[in-house]
């Protein structure tokens, strides 16, 4: 399952694909514009596409088409590699033998904060939000859907959330903790930045509905996502493509089109980053609608080593509504932290 962005918006939901687009006006492009079919036609399809894709890709050949440096390196040769070892090895290193190579054959750009990166990564991470309501009212996410993540196969990782607490000063409807947040990202294709420098993934993330806030449905939530990063010398960006849809309360969990960006440039330490991230609803030129669009100026800073193969590096940045449903439906500001320790 691909997890969460949980920087990413709050819900989405599905049943039947009972998706809904906000009202437009003629397209003043004077093109023919048909909601009814796009609705139908495009949400199946994407959904369709993502589904193929995620549970494709992991039986294609036998080979991760990974380029490092310019040959094909076959995910199957690298699990047998963890077998060769001489007698008396720990599954343990055998382990840690496998994702160290695993994250050779890829980018080693910095993670941002909404964004997600399409890299495999082996962490802890936890994000703090401080947000500004549209009402000037306060509200405080601590966790926001981040955790633990593992590499468990040569081309794979899994992602579970720490506990996750949403707090609104005066406002018990809205306080309480939210579900587990479940992740499986798959690496199709990635070369390091001495190479081709890029990275290609799949992911599908699973909120479960186990929180407990009185003014939120809880329900499954599922976020297929195509997760794509492209750099040069010290600049790079990265995009995400996805949906989301839910078991119940489509009207306000599910989104039929998620997408962020975010650029990067790297100057030794510091790195830093402009993010454009989406919310919930589309124009019928599919590119961002009310309660719509954010940018978030960040700076990372990092990586320090505290000893052979664990190291930290941390984040801040400002996130701002561009529109004024966007203030009304989520927030009009946030400061967001993070804090990620790699192992």
């Amino acid at each position: 399952m691909v997890w969460f962005l949980l920087s990413q918006p709050k819900s989405s939901e599905q049943g039947s694909f009972p998706l809904t687009f906000p009202a437009r006006n003629p397209s003043p492009w004077g093109l023919p514009w048909n909601p009814e079919g796009l609705k139908a036609g495009f949400g199946v399809a994407f959904l369709w596409a993502t589904a193929i894709a995620f549970f494709a890709c992991p039986c294609r050949s036998r080979a991760d088409p990974v380029f490092y440096p310019g040959e094909e390196i076959a995910a199957q040769d690298l699990v047998e590699s963890m077998n060769d070892q001489e007698p008396g090895t720990s599954w343990f290193d055998k382990w840690h033998r496998m994702t160290a190579e695993t994250k050779e054959r890829q980018t080693n750009w910095m993670t941002p904060l909404v964004t997600t990166t399409s890299r495999l990564e082996q962490r802890i991470r936890y994000d703090v939000y401080d947000e500004t309501l549209g009402n000037g009212n306060k509200k405080y996410d601590f966790g926001a859907g981040k955790g633990v993540s593992l590499i468990v196969m040569p081309t794979d990782q899994f992602t579970f959330s720490l506990p996750n607490y949403i707090y609104e000063p005066g406002v018990a409807a809205s306080t309480g903790w939210r579900g587990e947040v479940l992740q499986w990202r798959h690496r199709i294709m990635a070369s390091p930045e001495n190479q081709k420098n890029y990275v290609f993934s799949v992911q599908l993330a699973a909120l479960s509905p186990t929180g407990d806030i009185p003014s939120v449905e809880n329900h499954w939530v599922w976020t297929p996502m195509l997760l794509f990063g492209k750099g040069w010398g010290n600049f790079n960006f990265i995009v995400n493509l996805g949906t989301q849809w839910a078991d119940g309360d489509n009207s306000k969990l599910s989104s039929p089109i998620i997408w962020n960006a975010a650029f990067e440039y790297r100057i030794g330490r510091f790195t830093p980053c402009v993010e454009f991230n989406s919310q919930s609803s589309v124009t019928p030129y599919l590119v961002f609608g009310p309660p719509g669009l954010f940018v978030t100026p960040e700076l990372l800073i990092g990586r320090f080593t505290l000893k052979e193969d664990l190291r930290y590096y941390f984040g801040i940045g400002y996130q701002i509504a561009l529109e004024h449903s966007t203030i009304e439906e989520k927030y009009a500001n946030a400061l967001i932290a993070k804090f990620h320790l790699l192992f």
